[in-house]
């Protein structure tokens, strides 16, 4: 029986172009916070108005009402504002007051890093990945943790903390490693909370079961999606029914027999998927749906991409719309 069954609250405080175009408009090439707030006119108002209308106390109403008690929250490290960035905080707060209300426990997730982690969107800066080759940025990413955790720690809601979301598969996971050893260090000087540590894209690392040895209270967050890799699109069904109940569900009960496994993100889309008949594909999404749900209750939890995807096309990464299109349950 899984632990959690949460969504991620992902666009609201770190954006993604993709997750809601319409703030990006007319900016040609523009995928990320950081551009967004060098070239848009009145970004920071704009933001601001993002922040108070993406995410409202109606949304952890509702989150309350299907019964999920989960969510993850995607922060950047900029939240406490910069020359450049916005400030996030009194929100971010105010989200933690609303979980506390509604009974919903709050996994914070570090989602970007000075320099960038991965040079994803969803990093801050799209192309760029400068984060593991300056200790500076390294060492600042350990202070902002520290602080982020000192803030919020204290609130009924924090459920514990996620170090840093996605950092890229060329990084040398020995300084990875390193970085995941000083900050367990140091926040366990803080609280005793849960601290979540991303599989940095290689799960099957045999480092890992040495990393969380003698390590208490840990999440491995593995973030499961079909969509990215070219291998599985337009494919007939029993290839992603092979890849999740034989490939990913030994790999979850492996790994869970010395850690407890999250599945921090993952989601029903897929990628050029075509077919002519609608009932068909309508069976083909809920076979699908419900085959990563089976797999993922394998696991201690997991957090669905995302609560809210400002875009049409993009419905089956979307909570509420895919619960309207039967492909999650109604009730968690």
């Amino acid at each position: 029986m899984a632990k959690i069954r949460g969504v991620n609250l992902g666009g609201w405080f770190v954006l993604e172009y993709w997750m809601k175009p319409s703030l990006f408009e007319n900016l040609e090439g523009c995928h990320d916070e950081t551009c967004f707030m060098k070239q848009i006119p009145h970004a920071r108002e704009k933001l601001f108005k993002h922040y108070e209308t993406f995410i409202t106390e109606e949304d952890f109403k509702y989150l309350n009402k299907i019964g999920i008690k989960d969510v993850r929250l995607p922060v950047p490290w900029w939240y406490q504002g910069t020359d450049l960035y916005v400030e996030s905080r009194a929100y971010i707060h105010q989200a933690f007051k609303w979980a506390k209300q509604y009974d919903i426990n709050i996994l914070l997730d570090l989602h970007t890093a000075p320099g960038c982690q991965n040079g994803f969107d969803n990093g801050g800066i799209q192309g760029v990945m400068e984060w593991h080759k300056d200790q500076k940025n390294i060492d600042q990413t350990i202070e902002i943790l520290k602080t982020l955790v000192k803030e919020f720690h204290q609130y009924e809601s924090f459920y514990g903390i996620e170090v840093l979301n996605e950092p890229f598969v060329t990084i040398d996971l020995d300084i990875i490693i390193n970085f995941y050893e000083k900050t367990y260090t140091e926040l366990r000087k803080i609280t005793q909370k849960p601290i979540a540590f991303h599989d940095a894209f290689r799960p099957k690392d045999e480092i890992w079961k040495q990393f969380f040895k003698h390590k208490e209270n840990v999440l491995f967050d593995l973030h499961l999606y079909h969509v990215f890799d070219e291998r599985y699109n337009n494919v007939p069904l029993k290839k992603h029914m092979d890849l999740i109940l034989k490939n990913r569900l030994a790999m979850i009960k492996k790994i869970s027999k010395f850690v407890d496994v999250i599945v921090g993100e993952w989601s029903v889309g897929l990628r050029d998927f075509d077919s002519k008949d609608a009932f068909e594909k309508e069976l083909y999404y809920k076979a699908f749906a419900n085959a990563q749900l089976y797999l993922y209750e394998q696991a201690y939890g997991y957090y669905f991409w995302s609560y809210r995807i400002d875009r049409e096309s993009h419905r089956e990464w979307d909570l509420k719309r895919s619960i309207d299109d039967d492909l999650l349950p109604r009730k968690f």
